[in-house]
Parts: structure tokens; C-alpha cells; sequence
């Protein structure tokens, strides 16, 4: 029986093996060879390796006599003779292995960051230019999932930004109306506008391989339902009021809404909204006073702000989960789907 064979590691060579195991981006080989030498360092012998991990013994004894030779550097993977050069043989050196690595990271990083969609081959041919190094879309794929980054559609965002002012104001008027509300003497609402088209946007669902499931598309005007809402915190939860509008919402309509909501305050209620044009409309601004009076005081969330707006989130759950079927052949069907929708977070009708 050969003698066992002893490894004995520092604490940064066995930092390093675990990070070589670990990392998605190293060649699978010279992932489970590290294992080996690591399993080894802690007195496991070659015959128990090799059973753990359903090998030859002959074969984990390789592994770690490599290691005593050459070291780090003896567990990259290398290609048979004559093989054409790939990134594993140029960054198989250790820790200049990894320094490499990590310098490929934060220049997909950077490229990530920028202001633009990058698709694996676009990747590629970056990394080419940048390190004349031309990675395999497996191994790129490897690499951007270990990062931390997914294959996911892009959103709209605003294209401006809040002033300091802005934001400072809001926070001080927020806070303030959230301490009200903790004491009970008050409340603080956030109040938008959400509209539903009988054809909503594609989503994704769980479809057989090669298949797609369609969205028909309403063409010309099939009708549109408009829904006004606001959510408050009383400080002890969350309440949802909301109205169903068939065609524009425009100043009239808000005025209308909000009038209903100053009959049925029990408490004072400071209620945030954006800066939609027809909520600085006539009809609005004849009646600010009128509400302030009946305990409804209204503020701005600063421009470009939508985030801070958490009715946002309730129409993105609306639309996005609770309404699984995105056609709807009327308005009647559409007004339905979308009370019993709102009705499921607990929504109160508004009749105006």
C-alpha cells in the first residue's frame, strides 16, 4: 500500500483552493482538484478522497503529488498538446490566475454600468478588445452569473432627477405626517392614476420549449379604463381607496374624487401626489383651500420620483401579477378583472 500523502496549507493557500473551488468561471477540473488538495490539507487520505468523490485513488494521488511539485500553479487545467490556446490556459496561473480573473470582472463591470444593452457577444468581442483573450459564451455565461447578473428585460425610468430642494422638503413634509401619524392624530396618503388597456403589455409565463403563447392586440380605440386611487398610513397599517373612470381622467374627475375622500376623513390625511398637469388644473386649484378646511392637505413628491410613490407598487402588482390574463375582449370584462383585483388588496370603492 503507498505511503499517504501529507499536504500541509497555509492559511492563504487554503483561501486561495477555496476560491478556486467556488468560483463559477474556473474550469470544473480545476475546481474539484482544488477540493482534493483542500480535503487533503485536513488529513483526508487519497483512497477517502477518491471515495467522497467516486474516483480512482490512482488518480487523486496525481493530483496532490502535482501540488507538492509545482503548486497552485500545477492544478490548471491544461488542454492536450497542440490544442488551440483558451482563456484557461492563459489565466491558469495561480494567483496571477486569479488577479487576472478579477481585472476581466470589473471591466464587464464597467461595461455593465454604462448606459446601454450588452448582449454575450457584444461581451466577447469587448473582452477581446480589451485583453485579447476570446472567452467561450459558456465561460462568459459562467462568469456573469457568478457576478451576480441575470438575462432580464429593461424598464422605463425617469430622465430627469429631484433638486435638493425638492427632496429636502418632501422628506421634512413626509416625516413630519408620518410622526402625526405614529402619535394617531393624523394621516399621510399618496394618491396616483393607473390606466388599463383592454390588450395589457406582454409578460412572461412558463411556456413548452420552442412554443410562445400570444397576446392578441386590440387595434384602433377598443376602450380604455382609467383608475384614480391613493393608499394611506394611519400608523397602524395600510389602506387602499381607489375609483374606476371610463375615458380621460382629467381636473374635474380629480376634483370630484378628492371631494368624496374630504367627506369620509375621520382623521386629518396629508396626501402626496406628482406633478401631473391636471392636478395644478383650475378645478384643483379652486378647491385646495376648501379641502385644507375639511382636514385634506395636499403636497408634491419631488420630480422624477415615481419610487417614492408607493401606490407605484400597487399598480405594478395589479398589472403585472393579479391580472394573469392580459386580453380582454370589453370594458365591462377589463372594470371587472381590475375591481376584483384591487378588491384582493383590500381596496374600499370610491363612487363619485
Amino acid at each position: 500500500m503507498p505511503a499517504p500523502i501529507r499536504i500541509h496549507l497555509t492559511p492563504e493557500e487554503d483561501r486561495l483552493l477555496l476560491q478556486l473551488s467556488k468560483d463559477p468561471g474556473v474550469h470544473p477540473k480545476t475546481r474539484k482538484w482544488a477540493l482534493m488538495v483542500r480535503l487533503a490539507g485536513t488529513g483526508w487520505t487519497a483512497p477517502r478522497i477518491a471515495r467522497f468523490l467516486g474516483l480512482d485513488p490512482t488518480g487523486v494521488r496525481q493530483v496532490l503529488r502535482r501540488f507538492l511539485r509545482e503548486g497552485l500553479p500545477g492544478l490548471a487545467y491544461r488542454k492536450p498538446p497542440g490544442a488551440k490556446a483558451k482563456v484557461t490556459d492563459a489565466l491558469a496561473e495561480g494567483q496571477t490566475h486569479l488577479r487576472k480573473q478579477e481585472e476581466i470582472r470589473a471591466f464587464l463591470r464597467t461595461c455593465l454600468a454604462e448606459e446601454r444593452t450588452w448582449t454575450i457577444s457584444q461581451l466577447r468581442e469587448a473582452v477581446w478588445e480589451q485583453f485579447g483573450l476570446w472567452l467561450g459564451h459558456n465561460t462568459l455565461h459562467r462568469h456573469l452569473r457568478g457576478m451576480g447578473y441575470v438575462w432580464k428585460r429593461t424598464r422605463y425610468v425617469p430622465a430627469g432627477r429631484p433638486s435638493p430642494e425638492e427632496e429636502a422638503e418632501f422628506r421634512r413634509a413626509e416625516a413630519e405626517g408620518k410622526k402625526g401619524a405614529e402619535a394617531g392624530v393624523m394621516a399621510v396618503g399618496y394618491m396616483d392614476e393607473a390606466g388599463f388597456a383592454l390588450s395589457l403589455p406582454p409578460a412572461y409565463t412558463w411556456v413548452r420549449r420552442r412554443e410562445s403563447k400570444g397576446v392578441p392586440r386590440v387595434r384602433g380605440k377598443g376602450g380604455r379604463l382609467n383608475v384614480l386611487g391613493h393608499l394611506v398610513w394611519d400608523g397602524e397599517g395600510w389602506r387602499l381607496w381607489y375609483a374606476l373612470c371610463r375615458g380621460k381622467v382629467g381636473g374635474a374627475e380629480v376634483r370630484a374624487y378628492l371631494d368624496r375622500v374630504a367627506e369620509g376623513l375621520g382623521k386629518p390625511l396629508r396626501l402626496f401626489w406628482d406633478h401631473a398637469s391636471f392636478h395644478r388644473s383650475k378645478e384643483v386649484r379652486g378647491r385646495v383651500e376648501d379641502w385644507g378646511r375639511r382636514g385634506l392637505g395636499l403636497g408634491y413628491l419631488p420630480r422624477y420620483s415615481p419610487h417614492w410613490n408607493p401606490m407605484e407598487t400597487v399598480w405594478r402588482r395589479v398589472k403585472g401579477y393579479l391580472l394573469p390574463r392580459r386580453h380582454y375582449r370589453d370594458l365591462d370584462e377589463l372594470e371587472k378583472a381590475v375591481r376584483l383585483a384591487l378588491q384582493a388588496l383590500g381596496g374600499v370603492e370610491v363612487v363619485f
